[in-house]
């Protein structure tokens, strides 16, 4: 058991707040390692002194983005630094189910569930027959609708498994009491056939019947009328398919919002890398996104330049952007300052670069305050003449430019000018021979020269305003994770 969930309930248990883990016990194991959420349904008297006990433990409240909040039911997360995972307590005051989509039945059994429990080591959890009264009716009304069994059908054998797990013959004998006690309306021989329904199991057909036949049994508990919760079943499958499309498992944000969080530094230094861990990681519970600063996608202005860059590489290799960079940085500021040594094609194309810069991190800013961790591969700096910053002016300006060459330099200035800091930078850094090891080692491997002149170059970036955690990368892998996870998790 995770330390954080470990402290957690003893702290639940001193402080004698009526709890019980409610949902899914046949995988407890899996649960209390944060494997999956930790599904708590607590005494409504009670909420006020859980929710003291769990944000005095450093949980923080959490909402799903884009969908109207499910009534008495919360979301906490945690960083359990000692094992490095996010732990999702899921925090019911009601029995709030039915359809995972919708959760449209107010099932009145929470004193049921809290009554008839026992002890599986740290925790209460309902007994077998509490239980199975509300895994049958839960999974019966997800045989009601379409969008639900498509859901339910990826985790079929799960359902069977659990199903078996949990019907023994005393459990059953003790469900259709617990049933006639609490749920007195509703028929035990339908509730025989509906769980009969599971272990076989039945057919498609009997089970979307009998899936009905208890949904029109439960329809005093719904709290939308049919063609109402339908929509909302439509509207949720359709969000949820987007973000699987995405990559993002969850779309939970923080109370907070979300952040954008740039991972800067010089070349080899593991930013791909430990991106690739850092979305995988926060990915499991938060929205997220990941995006490419350094080589920004396209804009309808600049489509159709960019679709000529190759053409125009290999006809002007002398005119290439890195290769203009490189000479640029190499000859220093010089002593007239003079714009006039850009070349006209690499002054037209760090514009383009720039505005699409500009217009990726815009939206990477909008989807922050609609609640993503947006994830950044580089980030323009305040330095002029750094990788992935302003080109044009890094030499300063005469006046005796061109009008064409002035005007670029002033609108790339001003593009990058109105780029919003992140709201963190992860500067990873390594030493020059440590980087120069690992670029020989990459499938792409890059010119030598051009790794040491990044590596000079990524030497001192500055972001004016901005908490800025130095990472030195030339350590286990493990390591680096770890400090990064608790500089993230605080900037959340």
């Amino acid at each position: 058991m995770l330390p954080k969930v470990s402290v957690l309930f003893e702290r639940l248990d001193a402080s004698n707040i009526r709890y019980c883990h409610w949902k899914s016990n046949w995988v407890l194991a899996e649960t209390l390692a944060a494997e999956t959420d930790i599904d708590l349904l607590v005494k409504r008297e009670d909420a006020q002194a859980f929710r003291g006990v769990i944000e005095e433990l450093g949980f923080r409240p959490a909402i799903e983005v884009g969908v109207p909040p499910f009534p008495s039911v919360e979301h906490y997360l945690a960083l359990d630094e000692a094992e490095g995972a996010i732990v999702h307590v899921h925090a019911y005051y009601r029995v709030i189910s039915g359809e995972s989509l919708t959760k449209n039945y107010r099932l009145p059994l929470e004193e049921m569930l809290l009554t008839n429990v026992s002890r599986a080591g740290a925790v209460n959890v309902p007994r077998k027959g509490a239980e199975l009264v509300v895994f049958v009716l839960r999974m019966s009304l997800k045989h009601a609708t379409l969008a639900e069994l498509t859901l339910l059908l990826r985790g079929w054998e799960d359902v069977r498994r659990e199903a078996a797990w949990l019907a023994t013959n005393e459990a059953r004998r003790d469900a259709r009491e617990l049933l006639t006690a609490w749920l007195p309306a509703f028929s035990p021989d339908l509730f025989d056939q509906a769980l009969d329904g599971l272990l076989d199991p039945a057919p498609m057909w009997r089970r979307i019947v009998l899936g009905r036949r208890v949904r029109s049994q439960l329809r005093q508990f719904a709290r939308r009328g049919r063609l109402r919760a339908w929509a909302a079943g439509v509207r949720a499958f359709t969000g949820r398919a987007m973000y699987r499309v995405r990559g993002t498992r969850k779309r939970l944000t923080l109370g907070e919002g979300g952040a954008v969080i740039a991972f800067v530094g010089a070349e080899a230094t593991g930013k791909s890398t430990v991106l690739t861990e850092m979305e995988r990681w926060l990915g499991r519970y938060l929205t997220v996104q990941r995006v490419h600063a350094g080589k920004p996608p396209g804009t309808p202005l600049t489509v159709v330049p960019n679709l000529l860059l190759p053409l125009l590489r290999s006809l002007l290799p002398g005119q290439r952007s890195t290769r203009v960079a490189e000479r640029r940085h190499s000859a220093g500021p010089g002593p007239s300052g003079s714009t006039e040594d850009f070349p006209l094609l690499f002054g037209i194309r760090s514009v383009l670069l720039a505005h699409d810069r500009n217009v990726l991190l815009k939206r990477a800013f909008a989807n922050a305050v609609n609640g993503s961790v947006v994830l950044c591969d580089r980030y323009p700096s305040a330095d002029e003449g750094a990788p992935d910053g302003a080109q044009l002016a890094s030499r300063g300006a005469t006046g005796n430019e061109s009008r064409l060459r002035r005007w670029l330099v002033e609108r790339e200035g001003r593009l990058y000018r109105t780029i919003v800091p992140p709201d963190l930078a992860i500067y990873l850094t390594a030493p020059l021979e440590t980087t120069l090891e690992r670029n020989r080692n990459r499938e792409k491997v890059e010119p030598e020269a051009y790794v040491r002149s990044r590596h000079e170059r990524s030497s001192n970036l500055r972001f004016e305003g901005v908490p800025v955690r130095r990472i030195r990368t030339d350590r286990p892998l493990a390591e680096v994770l770890a400090e990064i996870r608790k500089h993230v998790w605080e900037a959340l």
